[in-house]
């Protein structure tokens, strides 16, 4: 295995920037604030970005740069044995499996595929009717299957690169030529007749449609979009150099993060209401409700969609791969013996046929009838990754740094390298941490079980 670490500091920050920016801005970020009541949800996304995203996203680098490790190994180095504590890895690596299971199906299989529809056009003149027989059809259609394997190779290619070589290279180009296209986009939705409105729905909250769905929904969001309890965190922090300011370059990464999600719904919401589109569409935002936008646009609607595809495609492959090499990490130090190249064969086969049994559960598929807490098989992997495991992985850590590790000793890895910067962790944080930040934590457990059981 190659030298652990970043090329830069600059490299670290749009590696971890790229991998929290995946579908989870710009595929579930824009549905969930439709079906959430937009300004209201994220007025609450906000609010948990800053009291528990950032802070618990500091814990897991923290613990990850401390430990020089992946989750697993790294809990077991921390206590200096094999430890009940590295049940953090296992939830986290199960987590991230599952998500990048599912995601490269959205990221290949359905981005890569619309991106071609839209280009050649084949989607013109359709309504949400027939948008939506066309959706269904390609989920479960030879096409999706051979345009999820393709970002498969295209991982494999980037993974066998190194960490260096391939993940930091690629996160550093695409990510300035995603905010570039977002930005664009934004501005050019934001001057459609009727975008204002979409604008005012979007930014100014209604405060009656809070609640514990729109609670729970926001804080997995946050969970989600960061990267919190999914492996990757914790393994790039074990990449991070010890001179580097943590706090500092992870506030400018949660920043990057929340400002694409933030200009995701500020492309979606106010070209939608421009053209009278319901926004509160589900999953299937992107692929039924938005061709629709495309085909209202005129001639400038296939270039709009070509762009937000490829938006969606750049932000998610980078996503995926973080997590694809997360998952090398672990492997690496779980198996001494085991080369990095075999590790990423076994890490992209795995994903991959999980991928395959993901597909399996659409349209007429051999699990379609699956259902588990009135979930199908796909909803069902999305509740166990991202409802529970991120949260359950949060908790553990936040409750390691309690009770095992002590806030001391967290403030002052968390510090290091910070110098004279004002961006770190103070000791009059301590409450916070110890008292505070659990109780939120343990509501949003609540709020998530109350909302699907």
């Amino acid at each position: 295995m190659e030298k652990r670490g970043f090329v830069s500091k600059i490299g670290f920050i749009m590696s971890m920037a790229a991998f929290s920016i995946g579908i989870g801005n710009l595929w579930k970020f824009p549905y969930i604030v439709g079906n959430y009541g937009g300004g209201a949800f994220l007025l609450v996304y906000l609010l948990f970005l800053i009291f528990a995203g950032v802070p618990m996203f500091i814990v897991e680098v923290t613990l990850g740069r401390a430990s020089g490790l992946s989750p697993i190994s790294g809990m077991n180095k921390l206590e200096g044995k094999k430890s009940a504590w590295s049940i953090i890895g296992i939830v986290e690596a199960i987590s991230i499996l599952i998500i990048d299971g599912y995601a490269t199906i959205i990221v290949g299989g359905w981005t890569l595929g619309y991106l071609a529809k839209v280009a050649t056009g084949s989607l013109a003149g359709m309504d949400a009717d027939a948008l939506g027989t066309v959706f269904g059809a390609h989920t479960t259609s030879i096409s999706c299957i051979v345009f999820t394997f393709l970002a498969y190779v295209l991982m494999w290619l980037c993974l066998n690169s190194g960490v260096k070589k391939g993940v930091e290279k690629i996160c550093s180009i695409l990510l300035p030529i995603l905010m570039v296209i977002l930005v664009g986009l934004a501005i050019y939705a934001n001057t459609l007749p009727g975008a204002f409105e979409g604008l005012k729905w979007y930014v100014i909250p209604d405060f009656s449609k809070i609640n514990l769905g729109v609670v729970s929904a926001a804080l997995t969001q946050v969970f989600f979009s960061l990267g919190v309890g999914m492996c990757c965190a914790f393994v790039y922090g074990s990449y991070m150099d010890k001179d580097t300011n943590m706090t500092g370059s992870l506030m400018l990464t949660s920043f990057l993060d929340t400002g694409i999600a933030v200009l995701s719904g500020l492309i979606c919401v106010p070209a939608l209401f421009a053209f009278g589109i319901e926004p509160a569409a589900g999953p299937s935002l992107l692929f039924v409700t938005l061709p629709q936008l495309f085909n209202k646009m005129g001639a400038f609607g296939t270039v709009f969609g070509v762009l937000f595809f490829l938006c969606v495609f750049f932000a998610g492959f980078t996503s995926v791969l973080g997590g694809a090499e997360s998952l090398v990490a672990v492997l690496d130090d779980g198996f001494k013996g085991l080369s990095r190249k075999a590790a990423c064969i076994i890490v992209v086969v795995a994903a991959f046929l999980l991928s395959l049994v993901f597909i399996s559960s659409f349209g007429n598929g051999p699990l379609s009838g699956f259902s588990c807490l009135g979930l199908g098989f796909f909803d069902f992997g999305d509740f166990i990754a991202s409802g529970i495991c991120l949260t359950l992985a949060a908790v553990l850590m936040l409750l390691y740094v309690i009770l095992r590790w002590k806030f001391n000793n967290f403030m002052e890895a968390a510090n290091e390298g910070a110098g004279d910067s004002k961006l770190r962790i103070y000791p009059w944080m301590k409450v916070y941490f110890n008292y505070i930040l659990p109780i939120i934590l343990l509501f949003a457990c609540y709020c998530i079980i109350k909302v699907y059981i």
